[in-house]
């Protein structure tokens, strides 16, 4: 099991749940999502769908090409060794339920009529903006961009599952992706945890206010990118549905 290397949440998440809630409030995407509008759905469903895919695929890119020699200098052999197994494996782990993730997100777009798997959609350039920051070799900007996916993701569920309007339109009456993110429960860390536990030991400084400061505008960059892709996406809603 993935031991954390700090024992504090260095990044204050309360703020950031509350900037990444304002971000999704705001967004005419989600809140027509919210409201059962059924062309904003579809939107929805489409526009995110390739970043869905490609956040799996950066995932499995990263497992076997984490840097080790920064961790060592700063920690220590005897720890990290025993440490990195843990770190791959927790990757891993992310990889793979991001894999069944993007399942349940398809299973929900066919309720709509969609066939997300089948059928080709074009990325829209705010989300292949998206899909190039997950091409980062740069584990302290890598660990940021999937902290702050993974705010992204359990604010979303949090808000449209709690939608009536919304889940009544699916034939269980509930949305299986966001309630993977609004209820999920890991043995030992989170995904979230990991993440920041990560972009922090990555980070070259080892003063706690610099690495908050850092890793904070690297998160709040990626919620931003996100809600201009929100914004873009919404633009794709035919007219007579707006």
């Amino acid at each position: 099991m993935y031991a954390l290397l700090f024992s504090e949440a260095l990044v204050n998440r309360s703020e950031m749940r509350v900037f990444t809630r304002e971000k999704i409030y705001s967004s005419a995407l989600a809140r027509g999502a919210a409201h059962g509008d059924k062309e904003t759905i579809r939107a929805m469903m489409i526009g995110w769908w390739p970043f869905i895919q490609a956040f799996e695929r950066a995932i499995d890119v990263r497992v076997g090409h984490l840097p080790i020699k920064p961790l060592v200098q700063r920690f220590g052999q005897t720890r990290i060794k025993a440490f990195f197994s843990e770190a791959r494996e927790a990757v891993r782990e992310m990889k793979e339920e991001e894999g069944s993730h993007a399942i349940l997100w398809a299973d929900g777009a066919k309720e709509f009529g969609l066939d997300l798997f089948g059928t080709h959609y074009d990325t829209l350039p705010s989300v292949q903006k998206l899909i190039a920051n997950a091409d980062s070799e740069d584990p302290v900007i890598f660990f940021s961009w999937l902290a702050a996916v993974e705010y992204i993701a359990e604010e979303l569920a949090a808000y449209l599952c709690h939608a009536p309007k919304f889940t009544s339109l699916f034939a269980k009456k509930k949305w299986t992706w966001g309630l993977a993110h609004d209820e999920h429960e890991h043995d030992g860390p989170s995904h979230l945890e990991i993440d920041e536990d990560l972009a922090r030991a990555y980070y070259p400084s080892n003063d706690p206010d610099i690495t908050r400061a850092a890793l904070t505008a690297n998160m709040r960059e990626c919620i931003e990118m996100f809600e201009k892709a929100s914004f873009e996406i919404y633009a794709t809603v035919p007219e007579m549905a707006h």
